[in-house]
């Protein structure tokens, strides 16, 4: 599924894969922690449902963070592996 497609759902399915193209999303900053690169991201789009939501992305995934910007829970985005 697509961002599109995800925010026009009539009746939301339960955890989907969203995938998400690299103009769809904005990388704040790239940091490491004992090896494993992490980014902090935001969704590029204007929907209350996304707009203005960090997400830390490890590898392909997005998580939700916590109010110190650490990995929560693994969210629906993610991006093709490259």
């Amino acid at each position: 599924m697509n961002l599109q497609e995800y925010l026009q759902q009539e009746s939301p399915a339960r955890f989907p894969r969203v995938v998400l193209d690299s103009s769809e999303y904005v990388v704040g900053a790239t940091y490491t922690i004992a090896g494993e690169k992490r980014k902090q991201v935001f969704i590029n789009h204007a929907s209350p449902l996304v707009a203005g939501i960090e997400y830390c992305l490890i590898g392909s995934r997005f998580y939700t963070t916590d109010r110190d910007g650490n990995p929560k829970s693994m969210s629906v985005f993610c991006i093709k592996s490259l």
